[in-house]
């Protein structure tokens, strides 16, 4: 198996169209269902770049999603993707938001770890991990490899240039590579930790 097939298995699984067309008929269920599948990426990658506003930016983003749902159009992936677009945006208007009042102590980012223990819901050990990279390049790998964004889509969103969005990913990859190779990564099997490395 190659490293890129590896790479498209590692993505969560887009829900069918099927349900989003239930969803936008208004069928509280399927969009449940949607939120399930899509909300423990969606958090990790916000809990990456920036944790004093994951929750907020994350409720918001929902809210715009649910909003704005009957003028989507595709399938799971696009959705994701149409996910992340919208959670980034939210989280730029939420830190200009912030910008204009001060910061509260329970908003300060706290110093990552690498021994995180793991939860149901997905591994504290992969935020931690992010975490420890460039926050530019943790931006870029979360939008790419949680998101499942293109690199043009990428670009777009953070108005830079593709070839740039090419070089904090394999940049930040290669960074991540070399933390996973250095830690012990607490509650995963050496099997498991050298199937990670040969994704990143």
């Amino acid at each position: 198996m190659s490293r890129q097939q590896r790479r498209r298995r590692t993505h969560i699984a887009g829900v069918p169209s099927s349900l989003i067309d239930d969803a936008k008929n208004g069928d509280q269920d399927a969009f449940a269902a949607i939120h399930r599948t899509y909300e423990p990426g969606l958090r990790r990658y916000l809990e990456t770049v920036s944790p004093g506003f994951a929750a907020d930016v994350g409720s918001a983003t929902w809210e715009s999603v649910a909003g704005s749902l009957d003028r989507f159009s595709g399938d799971g992936e696009q959705f994701r993707r149409w996910l992340f677009t919208i959670a980034r945006r939210r989280l730029v208007d939420e830190v200009r938001r912030s910008s204009r009042r001060p910061l509260a102590v329970a908003e300060v980012p706290h110093e990552p770890r690498l021994d995180a223990h793991l939860v149901d819901d997905g591994p504290d050990w992969a935020v931690a991990l992010l975490r420890q990279i460039s926050s530019r390049q943790a931006d870029v790998v979360g939008l790419r490899v949680l998101g499942g964004l293109s690199v043009d889509e990428v670009a777009d969103l953070l108005g830079i240039t593709p070839e740039n969005v090419r070089v904090l990913s394999h940049r930040g990859l290669n960074a991540l590579r070399a933390l996973i190779e250095q830690h012990d990564l607490p509650g995963i099997e050496e099997s498991d930790r050298q199937e990670i490395l040969s994704v990143v």
